[in-house]
């Protein structure tokens, strides 16, 4: 059994990926401010997250708005002895900056 966490992070970007033997995925890349209590870091963090190659979809719709806050469901998968965080689906916040297009609300 898997714990679902929602988290929301501002998205700069995703990318997917399909290689020969059907490995399929993707990536969410991520950027939040580091920690002003850590006089080891300033500006900001980058992150990366592993998703499936579906994802992509779910974040397309926001392109011409990148960056922007997204919330996005994940769970901790453990590979290798190292806890990663792995996104399921991404949506817009219920009360964020991200819209939805109106083109594509249209559709929806």
């Amino acid at each position: 059994m898997s714990l679902i966490n929602t988290i929301q992070a501002r998205v700069i970007g995703a990318m997917r990926y399909s290689m020969d033997g059907g490995i399929k995925g993707a990536k969410i890349t991520l950027m939040n401010e580091a920690d002003p209590a850590n006089d080891n870091r300033v500006g900001h963090d980058v992150m990366t997250i592993s998703a499936p190659y579906e994802i992509l979809e779910q974040i397309r719709p926001y392109s011409g708005q990148l960056p922007c806050n997204l919330e996005i469901d994940t769970e901790m998968r453990v590979s290798g002895g190292k806890a990663t965080l792995h996104a399921i689906a991404v949506r817009k916040p219920a009360h964020g900056e991200a819209k939805q297009p109106a083109a594509q609300a249209a559709k929806a």
